[in-house]
């Protein structure tokens, strides 16, 4: 499997790359085609290694967070598998509230679809939102319900470990549904 992963931190990369050692003799091989510090640097090494078979970013990134990172790769790129982590809980995201299907979320999701397009086409409009991430915070949508309605394969709360990632590998070779690894 071919795998791209982005974090700010650098001991959250080096974390991933101890889980993703540690479950290679179970679920690999594994070929780690790069490591991004940003959404920006996820999206040029995703589009420099378009053979790519899963994509990790965390939520909250510099330059670019990671689900404006992932509205692009889905519009722009064909992978498999996106899969959003965070360390920030439900509830510590911007005290979001969950997406309910009711005409203020429909309004809401659409005024996110239009920050999306500006996304998509790499456009910045002086005084107009373009990140996905200030998006939800300014609509109180809840960012790992979004995650899913752009379409990522899951989400996983950090800190990231064996076990977690152990049970994201499970599930990605059993179920096409979202993949919600929380605390475990």
């Amino acid at each position: 499997m071919k795998i791209i992963f982005a974090d700010d931190m650098a001991d959250m990369r080096e974390n991933i790359l101890e889980s993703l050692d540690a479950l290679e003799k179970d679920f690999g091989p594994f070929e780690i085609l790069g490591q991004a510090k940003d959404g920006r640097e996820l999206i040029s090494l995703v589009e420099r290694n378009p053979s790519v078979d899963l994509v990790l970013t965390d939520l909250r990134m510099p330059n670019m967070d990671g689900l404006s990172a992932l509205v692009y790769l889905r519009a722009n790129c064909n992978i498999k598998n996106i899969v959003v982590i965070s360390s920030e809980s439900l509830v510590s995201i911007s005290q979001a509230e969950k997406i309910k299907v009711d005409a203020d979320t429909e309004e809401k999701l659409a005024l996110l679809d239009k920050i999306a397009h500006r996304v998509i086409d790499d456009e910045v409009v002086e005084g107009k939102i373009s990140s996905i991430l200030i998006g939800c915070e300014k609509l109180r949508l809840d960012p790992i319900q979004v995650v899913e309605y752009y379409g990522a394969t899951g989400y996983m709360r950090k800190p990231i470990t064996k076990r977690k990632m152990h049970g994201l590998f499970e599930e990605l070779n059993k179920t096409d549904s979202f993949i919600n690894i929380g605390i475990v």
